[in-house]
C-alpha cells in the first residue's frame, strides 16, 4: 500500500511582503511570490555578480567544498542511481561564488547525505544553516525520480560529508510530512530568490538607499513585487510516495 506525501510550500523572506503577515509565505501565499527569470539559470551563475548589495553589505563567509571530496560524494551517490546537480557542484566548490551572497543571518555548511524517510533511494543533504541559532537549515533533496528540490526544516541530523549515512532516516515519514517544507524546485532557483531578496533588503532597509539604485535584476524583482496584478506563481512540489508495507521501512520506522 502506497501513501502519497505532498510537502507544504514555504518561503522565509527578509522583505516585508504585503501578502504575508510575518515575512513568511506558507502554502497559501507562496503563489504570490514573483516569477523568476528562468532563462538565466544555465548553471554557470553569470547572473550572480560580485558586490550587488553594495560595498558595505554583509556578505556570507567564503566557503568551498574541495573538489575531490565533492566528486567522491557524487561517486557514492551514483551507487544508488543519484547524482548531484551540476549547478550545485559548480557553486559549492567555487572559491568566489558563495561569498557573493549577501546575508547577515546564514552560513554555508555542507553535510553528507542522510537517508530519505519517504523514498528508498532518496537522500537529503544540508548545505546552509542559520548562523544566529534559529536552527533553520536548508537541504538539497535527491529524489528517486532525479529531481532535486530544496527543502527546509529545523535541524535534521545529517552525517559529515565524508561519512556514510546512518542505518535509519533522521525522522519518520509522518514527521517528514509535518516538519519539512518545500522551498524551491531546484538549487539555482532557490539561490536566485534568496540572493535577490537579500540584495533588495540590503539596499532599501539596511543601507536606506532608493529603489532606483538597485541593480537591474533586483530592480525587476522589486517592480514585480509592487505589481498587484501579476499572475500567480504556479510552482508546486512533486508528490512523494512511500510503501507503508515495505519490510525494510518497517524495520526502520
Amino acid at each position: 500500500m502506497c501513501q502519497v506525501v505532498r510537502l507544504q510550500r514555504h518561503w522565509s523572506t527578509v522583505l516585508e511582503h504585503g501578502f504575508t503577515a510575518d515575512g513568511t509565505c506558507n502554502d497559501e501565499t507562496y503563489g504570490r511570490l514573483p516569477p523568476l527569470p528562468e532563462h538565466l539559470f544555465t548553471g554557470d551563475f553569470d547572473w550572480l555578480t560580485a558586490g550587488a548589495a553594495g560595498p558595505d553589505a554583509p556578505y556570507m563567509q567564503p566557503y568551498a567544498v574541495p573538489k575531490p571530496a565533492m566528486y567522491e560524494l557524487d561517486d557514492r551517490l551514483a551507487r544508488y542511481g543519484l547524482y548531484l546537480p551540476a549547478s550545485f557542484v559548480t557553486f559549492m566548490t567555487s572559491t568566489t561564488l558563495p561569498q557573493r551572497i549577501p546575508s547577515p543571518f546564514d552560513a554555508w555548511q555542507m553535510s553528507g547525505p542522510a537517508l530519505s524517510p519517504v523514498e528508498e533511494h532518496g537522500r537529503l543533504l544540508r548545505f546552509m544553516s542559520d548562523a544566529q541559532g534559529a536552527n533553520w537549515e536548508s537541504y538539497l533533496y535527491l529524489a528517486a525520480d532525479g529531481t532535486c528540490p530544496v527543502l527546509g526544516s529545523t535541524g535534521l541530523p545529517t552525517p559529515e560529508i565524508d561519512e556514510e549515512p546512518e542505518g535509519h532516516p533522521p525522522c519518520t515519514p509522518a514527521e517528514f510530512a509535518e516538519d519539512i517544507y518545500w522551498l524551491a524546485p531546484d538549487f539555482e532557483q532557490f539561490l536566485y530568490r534568496y540572493w535577490v531578496e537579500n540584495v533588495i533588503w540590503s539596499h532599501l532597509v539596511d543601507q536606506e538607499r532608493p529603489a532606483a539604485e538597485l541593480p537591474p535584476l533586483a530592480r525587476n524583482y522589486f517592480a514585480l513585487l509592487q505589481d498587484v496584478d501579476r499572475p500567480p506563481l504556479d510552482v508546486w512540489p512533486a508528490p512523494l510516495t512511500w510503501l507503508m508495507r515495505n519490510p525494510d521501512q518497517l524495520e526502520l520506522w
